[in-house]
């Protein structure tokens, strides 16, 4: 049995990535440490660090994506990665061992939602090995989180004094560690070109390590959360085990 459905990488242009790396023209600076000084050390750490996770949460769709939540965790240097999008009606997850294998299992609220990518509850739930010949888009995928981690830093030399000078910086704790929290104001290139009715974008930096440690956009009332971990510390991707992977001949 084959069916054809829209191939998974193609949601992935729409998981945020793109999003996050347009908020660094939002980037932070002014008071201790210098901006320029942290920020090179955490592009310094994300580019050496050999694997690392990225989350963004958006329950409210602040970012206007369709997308509630979206998760890229995997290895730096080689192809070997796990992405999850959730979405209206619909969960996604793509785990992507090597080279030349690659599997995927959808799950959707309803029967419709299901229709939309030719899956049948045959195949709902269950994971679906990708054929060979479908895999060049994972170059994709890749290309797009190193675009969106280098481009954390690199407009952050752009910003103009007036941007600058409105930065607010503080010591606070997140999640049990100590951080300088960057508040920059949504204004300018921010709010067209980034999130369109964000007021500001907080930046999160390690006090111990200098890492960049979470991104959030909010409003009065919402809050889209971006966050970096597991720096060095992702355990390979292994491929599911042979009874939950469906028997089923699928073109995606």
């Amino acid at each position: 049995m084959t069916k054809t459905m829209s191939r998974p990488t193609r949601w992935l242009s729409a998981t945020g990535l793109g999003v996050v790396a347009a908020w660094t023209l939002a980037a932070c600076g002014g008071g201790p440490p210098e901006l320029t000084e942290i920020s090179d050390s955490a592009q310094q750490s994300m580019d050496e660090a050999n694997s690392l996770t990225f989350t963004m949460e958006d329950p409210d769709n602040l970012l206007g994506e369709g997308l509630s939540s979206m998760e890229y965790s995997g290895q730096s240097n080689e192809t070997n990665f796990r992405i999850a999008v959730a979405m209206e009606g619909a969960n996604i997850e793509v785990l992507v061992i090597d080279e030349s294998t690659a599997y995927a299992k959808y799950e959707f609220d309803d029967e419709e939602a299901g229709s939309l990518f030719g899956m049948g509850e045959d195949a709902a739930g269950q994971w679906i090995e990708t054929p060979e010949s479908d895999l060049m888009g994972v170059d994709e995928v890749t290309a797009q989180f190193d675009e969106m981690s280098n481009g954390v830093f690199s407009l952050i030399d752009n910003l103009s004094e007036e941007e600058l000078e409105a930065v607010e910086v503080e010591e606070t704790e997140l999640d049990g560690q100590q951080v300088y929290k960057y508040d920059v104001p949504a204004t300018g290139q921010v709010e067209t070109e980034v999130a369109p009715g964000a007021d500001t974008a907080s930046f999160y930096f390690s006090q111990e390590s200098n890492e960049l440690l979470q991104l959030d956009a909010s409003t009065e009332d919402a809050t889209a959360v971006f966050t970096f971990s597991d720096y060095d510390s992702v355990e390979p991707i292994e491929a599911p085990p042979e009874e939950e992977i469906a028997d089923i001949d699928w073109e995606f």
